[in-house]
């Protein structure tokens, strides 16, 4: 039987290099090209709904890996779930929310004053909710990146996880970073980047469970 470890590492591999793909193609409005009645943004959102419980398995093995007893790993998890569920909702109301917001302009079903405002409190609430994802998944790198110390071999990839978690609450205290595609994309490269070597490190380093 696959053991903890190797099955979450191979969630983790898989789910990143997904994300980063879809963020690499990510619209920066609705709709794009289309094949018969999925446009890009269909796509592209419905994929990302169905990487988040890949990712959570794997963060969930990392963390077994880790030792669960321990209080970092356990604390590392918790950040990463919250930030994935954080990510779908964000997903959820760009992705399905919006176009039906826009679909009811284009029918006049009700006044274009309430649409306009139900579209700035859709567009809004998603980049809250996007804002909480991108922070917490940064966070939870530097509180795994803590816990991968003890490791053999993990220096590397705590110290790693700890600049990245550190540079980007800078980056954020600043007032500088936004959560549109652009600033997504960076913070998603970089958790994305170390997740995935922390998956391929998992396969040599951490026991089977």
């Amino acid at each position: 039987m696959i053991g903890h470890s190797k099955a979450g590492s191979a969630a983790l591999i898989f789910g990143w290099t997904a994300y980063i793909a879809l963020m690499a193609v990510h619209p920066t409005h609705l709709g794009g090209p289309s094949l018969g009645h999925v446009d890009l943004n269909d796509a592209v959102h419905w994929t990302a709904l169905l990487i988040i419980p890949v990712l959570a398995s794997g963060y969930v093995g990392m963390a077994r890996g880790l030792d669960l007893s321990r209080p970092l790993p356990l604390l590392g998890l918790c950040f990463m779930l919250v930030s994935l569920v954080a990510g779908m909702i964000a997903g959820t109301l760009n992705g399905l929310v919006m176009p039906e917001v826009l679909g009811s302009t284009a029918e006049q079903e009700t006044s274009a004053n309430s649409l306009e405002a139900l579209r700035h409190l859709v567009w809004w609430t998603n980049q809250g909710f996007a804002a909480v994802h991108y922070t917490l998944a940064a966070v939870g790198t530097g509180l795994f990146g803590l816990a991968w110390m003890r490791q053999p071999g993990g220096r590397g990839l705590g110290i790693t996880g700890v600049v990245i978690a550190a540079g980007f609450l800078a980056w954020l205290a600043t007032g500088l970073w936004r959560p549109d595609v652009h600033g997504a994309l960076i913070v998603v490269l970089a958790t994305g980047a170390w997740t995935i070597s922390a998956g391929f490190a998992m396969r040599r380093e951490l026991p089977e469970t």
